[in-house]
């Protein structure tokens, strides 16, 4: 359920980019992606409380944005999104590397968290934006549909899993020193956690096989 929220917000964050209804759809995107986070680390008590604390003030400025045009309201919206998100993958992580045999679950889990960093980038990227428009160099062509900067969740978001994938097609460039430093650890880090994934994944899967070979 949260994988198939998480794949619908990277759907339509970029395919609303430049129309009028953008910021509410992927808004509600969002949303959905906090419930479904918010249901799956409902069984345990301590991270449903630190989960709501993050989630509810994040969501009200969120939406409390909508008729309070505040910059400071959403930078914060913005920044708790990012801990909200960062929260609940830590949490999936543990999930994963502790588990004793690979479900279908722990698989879709494994997805899960490669695309909550790419849109913990994404969230990071439009605050970097947001305090410095010429932190990205975005070429008149390429304006046209995503707009001038990336202070735009879509825009940002499209950026963030582009260079997630490596794919760079490089019609947005990263000028600010620390937005360039974020794009490559993002690349870098996208890489190197599929490759730990799978080992991990296959580890897991072998050591369940033996003991159940055992037995």
């Amino acid at each position: 359920m949260l994988l198939g929220a998480q794949l619908l917000l990277s759907f339509i964050s970029p395919l609303f980019t430049h129309t009028p209804y953008a910021r509410p759809v992927i808004d509600l995107g969002i949303t959905i992606v906090f419930g479904t986070a918010i249901v799956v680390i409902a069984s345990t008590r301590r991270h449903l409380i630190i989960g709501l604390v993050l989630m509810v003030p994040t969501l009200i400025l969120t939406w409390g944005i909508k008729l309070y045009h505040v910059e400071q309201l959403e930078l914060i919206a913005l920044v708790g999104s990012v801990f909200f998100f960062g929260y609940i993958a830590w949490l999936i992580l543990v999930d994963i590397f502790t588990a004793e045999m690979v479900s279908l679950d722990i698989i879709a889990a494994g997805i899960s968290v490669y695309l909550f960093f790419g849109n913990i980038c994404g969230f990071i990227y439009a605050i970097i934006g947001h305090i410095d428009p010429d932190a990205f160099n975005v070429p008149a062509a390429t304006a046209s549909y995503l707009g001038n900067d990336i202070s735009g969740i879509g825009s940002a978001m499209y950026f963030s899993f582009v260079t997630l994938t490596t794919l760079g097609y490089g019609d947005i460039t990263p000028v600010n020193d620390f937005a360039r430093s974020l794009a490559f650890l993002e690349a870098a880090m996208g890489q190197i956690y599929l490759t730990v994934l799978i080992a991990s994944l296959v580890g897991i899967h072998i050591s369940s096989s033996s003991k159940g070979g055992k037995q």
